[in-house]
């Protein structure tokens, strides 16, 4: 049965491969294998079943019995869940070969009107490809020529506004380096403000040393004499004459001081009036250096703005004429989209030509594929009936065979129990 079965599936697999593509053979074997008239399951249990009970004077019948009822069940229900599959197998294959009939008679019928339509989406694709390629050759040439007036602008532009560049970076260095000279006439400035107040302060503490000095010879003096004037009654002559010599060289210290004031004076309002002049020299070398910064800073400000107005303009140029090159690029771009699309609905239609043309040549094989289909829907109807045998007869068995299946499961189920007990009593 297995080596009969195995044919069959094959022979059934050919008639399917043949279906689809037009060479129909109406398949033989399995589905008539399958219609032919099986014995019910049902009815094997039940002469099981009368075997039993004849057999069945021993203590295992039951058992026996029981066991060979669900052996049959199961049996029973396997048949019938491949028989439904086999049926699903059969019906999708049916229903495709349906499809591919329905198509070819449609095409059949329809053949003049298919031919003359297609044939003139294609004259009309084949027109349009052709439009597009001339499309794309005017484009190209658009574009090339844009192209290149844009390489010439750039060219003409760089070199016109090369002059306002140098400039202005002329005018920019200049800046630069009266900044720097700026910065160095502040440093100077700053510098020359802090010498004179230093000499201020020079001037102011020389006057006061000399003007000190001059006051402490006179306090000397002071004290000499006072002290000559009380020594001299009791000294002798040779302390007077040096007391007289002390005082002596006090006066002379102190017209020495005395002449050194407006000398200290003179010598430190020169050193002030050196000091001031150079602090004026520095304030006027710092206001030139402020008005030139000032002035080079404008200049190069102004030059910049004029380099910028043209560059801006050159830039505003160069971009118009870039924006005809792009819209150039993307009309092309749109040009070869509808030369492919053109190009697709030409094939598309010669597929469709070929096809129809394929089919209304070849009738022969459209009739050899609706023998085949009705072939299969024979088949198909009468394994329907026996899956429906199939059904039936596996729930006439599971009823019949019922009261022996529960039996069979009871005892199992007692004879467990009882291995529990023992085995819970032997460890207790």
């Amino acid at each position: 049965m297995r080596d009969t079965a195995d044919d069959d599936t094959k022979q059934e697999g050919a008639g399917r491969k043949a279906s689809r593509h037009g060479r129909h053979e109406a398949p033989k074997g399995r589905a008539a294998h399958r219609a032919r008239p099986k014995k019910a399951p049902a009815a094997q249990g039940q002469e099981g079943a009368k075997k039993g009970r004849k057999k069945g004077a021993g203590p295992m019948a039951p058992v026996t019995g029981g066991y060979s009822a669900m052996r049959k069940v199961r049996q029973a229900s396997k048949e019938h869940s491949n028989a439904r599959n086999e049926l699903k197998k059969a019906e999708a294959a049916l229903n495709e070969d349906k499809k591919t009939l329905d198509h070819r008679i449609d095409i059949a019928r329809s053949y003049d009107a298919i031919v003359a339509e297609q044939t003139k989406e294609r004259t009309d694709a084949e027109r349009a490809v052709k439009a597009a390629d001339e499309r794309l050759a005017e484009l190209q040439k658009e574009h090339d020529k844009l192209a290149d007036d844009l390489a010439k602008m750039k060219a003409e532009h760089a070199e016109a506004i090369q002059p306002y560049q140098n400039v202005m970076e002329s005018t920019k260095g200049r800046a630069d380096d009266t900044a720097k000279l700026l910065a160095e006439a502040k440093k100077n400035a700053k510098a020359a403000q802090s010498d004179a107040a230093d000499a201020q302060a020079r001037r102011e503490q020389r006057i006061s040393a000399a003007n000190k000095a001059y006051d402490n010879a006179q306090a000397r003096l002071r004290k000499l004499t006072s002290d000559f004037e009380t020594l001299k009654p009791d000294a002798d002559a040779g302390a007077i004459a040096r007391m007289e010599q002390e005082i002596a060289a006090e006066k002379a210290h102190l017209e020495s001081t005395k002449a050194d004031i407006p000398t200290v004076t003179q010598e430190a309002q020169k050193n002030v009036d050196a000091a001031q002049r150079h602090l004026w020299n520095q304030q006027q070398a710092l206001e030139a250096a402020e008005k030139a910064a000032e002035e080079a800073r404008e200049e190069a400000k102004k030059r910049k703005a004029e380099y910028d107005k043209c560059y801006q303009a050159f830039q505003t140029e160069e971009a118009t004429l870039d924006n005809d090159v792009v819209q150039r690029e993307m009309a092309m771009r749109d040009a070869n989209k509808d030369k492919d699309a053109a190009k697709a609905r030409i094939e598309a239609a010669q597929k469709l030509l070929d096809e129809a043309q394929d089919i209304h040549d070849t009738p022969e094989v459209t009739r050899k594929l609706a023998e085949s289909v009705n072939e299969q829907q024979r088949l198909v109807d009468l394994q329907k009936r026996a899956v429906s045998d199939l059904a039936r007869s596996e729930k006439q068995l599971r009823t019949s065979t019922r009261k022996q299946r529960i039996t069979f499961v009871a005892l199992i189920i007692l004879v467990a129990a009882v291995i529990l007990l023992v085995i819970w009593f032997l460890t207790h």
